[in-house]
């Protein structure tokens, strides 16, 4: 069975130093960076940041919009937090769970996936994934940091990118 944790984000404030230090190399965009995703009507992403240990992206999901059932096969750890909206996150093999902004949930790397916008504004999440071995330790800083990388303009409900 996969774990499922629930980090709030007043949390966070144990980690304002690491924020701090990596922040600066954010990518600053907002939602007109993201790119619809194929065969997924209301959702877009973009790529945050890519380096051979980890990936961050922010994903948009517009009121109603479903993200298919897939994997991050490269994965070693997942962190999916949610900064706005409302969505129903569902693990293959799992019952759904609702997620509201400022939970961050760790996700066993690679497993397979789905999500649906159960509220009526655009939910913006960010997803962190480890791409080694090494990188798996460093999941707990990635659940606290997560958020704040999140930082950025929400897109009123219904609008396109």
């Amino acid at each position: 069975m996969v774990t499922v944790r629930r980090v709030r984000a007043a949390m966070q404030a144990g980690m304002f130093t690491l924020v701090a230090t990596v922040s600066w190399a954010q990518a600053v965009a907002g939602p007109e960076k993201a790119r619809p995703v194929q065969g997924d009507p209301g959702i877009s992403s973009m790529v945050v940041l890519d380096r051979p240990e980890f990936r961050i992206l922010r994903d948009y999901a517009e009121p109603g919009a479903t993200r298919r059932m897939h994997a991050h096969t490269d994965a070693t750890y997942h962190v999916f937090v949610l900064v706005t909206g409302r969505l129903r996150l569902t693990i293959e093999g799992e019952s759904p769970v609702e997620v509201n902004p400022g939970e961050a949930l760790s996700l066993k790397g690679g497993v397979r996936h789905t999500f649906v916008n159960i509220g009526t504004v655009t939910s913006t999440i960010v997803e962190v994934f480890g791409k080694s071995a090494a990188a798996a330790g460093d999941a707990e800083a990635w659940v606290a940091l997560a958020p704040a990388l999140a930082a950025t303009p929400v897109p009123a409900a219904g609008s396109r990118r």
